[in-house]
């Protein structure tokens, strides 16, 4: 039985490629089930890296973004569907945004932004940009260290969460993400870390 859906998240956690199909195939349930365990041992591993406590893995959020990622990797080479099937096919998330979804999201939603950059670079105009431009606004620190346009970024919910907080952070300074630090919220943050220091790790800011 072929499993396009498992088949391209793995490819994507394990070696970073992306598989492409002549079309797009249906997710079957039985998939969706064998995502989420590989997903979560994916995210047990990831945290024992993490500063403090994580938050518990949440199934819902991983699953969505996994979705998400396939689907946009799809949409690369698949344009049967009419525009109005777009949103569809790339819903908004629909549960609680908090700690545990973002995290939980971004062990595939960190893809997301290369998937983007490439759909540019084909096609500047192409609609599914947009859509996907409106999920990682929301879903930021997956895209930290992008090229993703915004004016304003929403941080209630990343300061809410210690763990979260310190790895957005850490993404900023380590991908040197000059425009994601340039609220008055991430550069207090980002000198509160650094100190008197903060020439010496980062000089541009």
């Amino acid at each position: 039985m072929k499993t396009p859906f498992l088949d391209t998240i793995y490819h994507l956690r394990t070696i970073e490629q992306v598989i492409l199909y002549d079309k797009i195939m249906t997710i079957t349930k039985a998939e969706e089930s064998e995502i989420e365990l590989f997903l979560e041992t994916e995210y047990e591993k990831e945290i024992l890296e993490y500063p403090g406590t994580a938050p518990q893995f949440n199934p819902d959020a991983a699953l969505w973004a996994a979705k998400t990622v396939y689907l946009s990797v799809q949409l690369l080479l698949n344009r049967e569907h009419k525009v109005s099937e777009l949103d569809v096919l790339l819903p908004n998330y629909k549960g609680i945004q908090d700690a545990s979804a973002i995290i939980s999201a971004d062990i595939c939603l960190r893809f997301l932004p290369q998937i983007m950059a490439e759909m540019k670079r084909i096609d500047p105009e192409d609609l599914v940009i947009p859509i996907l431009e409106k999920i990682l606004i929301q879903f930021h620190y997956s895209a930290v260290g992008s090229d993703l346009d915004f004016e304003e970024l929403n941080y209630e919910t990343i300061a809410s969460n210690e763990c979260l907080l310190q790895l957005y952070i850490d993404r900023i300074v380590h991908r040197k993400a000059i425009k994601y630090a340039q609220s008055d919220f991430i550069k207090k943050q980002l000198e509160a870390g650094f100190g008197d220091y903060k020439k010496i790790f980062w000089a541009q800011l």
